[in-house]
C-alpha cells in the first residue's frame, strides 16, 4: 500500500508531540489511503549489462547478478527486462522528526531539527537489527508514503527543519533517492545526513560524500568472523569505506557508533585494537559512540549490554587517544556529554537524544578557549 501525502496527513505522521517534543512514529496509522500508478521505479546507477538479460548490480560490494523479473539481496534494486531499476523511489516506509543528537551526530549543528526519512530494504542482515521489519523486506511488504525528493524538502522547509537524515535503514539501498534530495538540499541550504554501515563500493561512496554533509558510520564490531556471521558482509570493505571518508578532500564530517552486543563483539582485547586502528586510521578526533544493545530482531534472547562492558569500552577509547567518546542508550550518564579535551570542563550536556546546556561558542571552549572539532552554529 502507498500513501499519498498531504500537508494534513503530513501533519498527522510526522508531529506527534509529548512534552513539546516530536515521537518517532513507528508505525502508520490504520486510515491510509492507497495510492495507484505509482511503482517507485526508476532506471539504477552503478550497474553493468550481461548476457541474456542479465545485470550485475555495481553499487555495493554484493554484486548481485539477476536475471529478468529478480530483485538484488536488498530487496529494493531488481532487473526488469535487462535493465536495472531502483524500486524504492520516493516511497519512504518511514518518517520521523528527530534532533539531529538522535543520529547520533553531537558535533554537527548540536540541537537542530532533523527530517528522517528511510524506504524498506537493506544490503546486510544484521542479525541485531532494530528495525528488521522494515530493512529485511521489500517495498510490497510494507506500508509506503509517497514522497518526491522536491516533496521532502518542501515539508522540511515548510516546517522549519533543519536537516534531511537518510537514517533507520540502509541508505545505499536507496541511493538515487539520496542524490536527488541532496542536490535539492545544498539549493535550499538544509543539511543531509547519512546514517550507513558503509557497505558501498568505492565509487557510489564518492558520489555521496560529493553531496552530504554529514555521516554516521556504523562499525559494528572489529571482527571477520563476527561480520560474516551476524551482519552478512565482510569486515575488510567496513574498514576501506572507513578509510575512504577519512581520507576525503572535502574533508566530510562523520562520527562513527559502536553497538556492543553481549557475548558477540564485546571483547575487550578487540575493542582495543579497534581504538587503536580508529586512531591510528582515521584520526583521534572522530567522535565515538559506544551503544547499548538492546534485544531485537533474531538476537532477541540476549540480555541488554551491562554498563560495566560499556564504561569499560569508553576507558579503552580514551586511553587509545580519541578526544570524544561518547556512550549512547543510557540516559542520564555524564559520558553523553561533550567536555572540552583542553581543560575537561563539560561545554554541551545531554539528556537521551536532547541538549540540556550549550556553551560552545563557534566551536571554541569558553573557559581555555580550545577549539573542539566539528561544524558547529
Amino acid at each position: 500500500m502507498k500513501i499519498s501525502l498531504s500537508r494534513k496527513k503530513f501533519l498527522r505522521y510526522l508531529f506527534r508531540f509529548n512534552a513539546g517534543l516530536a515521537l518517532y512514529n513507528k508505525f502508520l496509522l490504520p486510515q491510509t489511503i492507497p495510492a495507484s500508478g505509482y511503482s517507485g521505479q526508476i532506471q539504477a546507477e552503478h550497474w553493468e549489462s550481461l548476457s541474456d538479460n542479465k545485470i550485475r548490480c555495481l553499487l555495493c560490494p554484493n554484486k548481485c547478478i539477476l536475471s529478468p523479473g529478480q530483485n538484488g539481496l536488498c530487496y529494493s534494486r531488481g532487473n526488469r527486462n535487462g535493465v536495472h531499476y531502483s524500486l524504492v523511489y520516493g516511497l519512504p516506509a518511514i518518517i520521523a522528526q528527530d534532533t539531529i543528537e538522535k543520529s547520533p551526530l553531537y558535533h554537527f549543528y548540536p540541537g537542530i531539527s532533523a527530517f528522517s526519512i528511510a524506504t524498506s530494504g537493506c544490503n546486510l542482515s544484521c542479525q541485531f537489527c532494530q528495525n528488521w521489519q522494515y530493512s529485511q523486506t521489500g517495498p510490497e511488504n510494507v506500508k509506503n508514503f509517497i514522497l518526491s525528493p522536491e516533496e521532502v524538502i518542501k515539508k522540511a522547509k515548510k516546517f522549519s527543519i533543519q536537516s534531511i537524515n537518510f537514517f533507520y535503514t540502509e541508505p545505499t539501498i536507496y541511493f538515487e533517492y539520496v542524490k536527488a534530495i541532496a542536490r535539492l538540499a545544498k539549493k535550499e541550504k538544509l543539511k543531509t545526513v547519512c546514517v550507513t554501515a558503509g557497505y558501498i563500493n568505492d565509487k557510489p561512496l564518492g558520489e555521496l560524500i560529493e553531496l552530504i554533509d554529514a555521516f554516521v558510520f556504523g562499525l559494528k564490531g572489529f571482527d571477520e568472523n563476527f561480520y560474516q556471521k551476524y551482519i552478512g558482509c565482510g569486515l575488510e570493505h567496513i574498514k576501506r569505506s572507513l578509510k575512504q571518508l577519512a581520507e576525503s578532500k572535502n574533508r566530510i564530517w562523520f562520527e562513527i557508533v559502536n553497538l556492543l552486543v553481549p557475548t558477540l563483539n564485546d571483547n575487550m582485547s578487540t575493542v582495543t585494537e579497534m581504538c587503536s586502528w580508529l586512531a591510528e586510521e582515521v584520526g583521534v578526533n572522530v567522535p565515538l559512540h559506544f551503544t547499548r544493545f538492546e534485544p531485537k530482531h533474531i538476537l532477541s534472547e540476549l540480555p541488554p549490554t551491562p554498563i560495566s562492558t560499556i564504561k569499560k569500552a569508553y576507558s579503552i577509547a580514551k586511553s587509545a587517544g580519541i578526544k570524544h567518546v561518547y556512550i549512547g542508550n543510557l540516559p542520564g550518564h555524564d559520558e553523553s556529554n561533550t567536555m572540552c579535551p583542553g581543560c575537561g570542563k563539560t561545554v554541551i550536556e545531554r539528556l537521551n537524544f536532547s541538549i540540556i546546556k550549550n556553551i560552545v561558542k563557534r566551536g571554541k571552549c569558553p573557559f581555555c578557549q580550545y577549539q573542539i572539532e566539528g561544524v558547529w552554529v
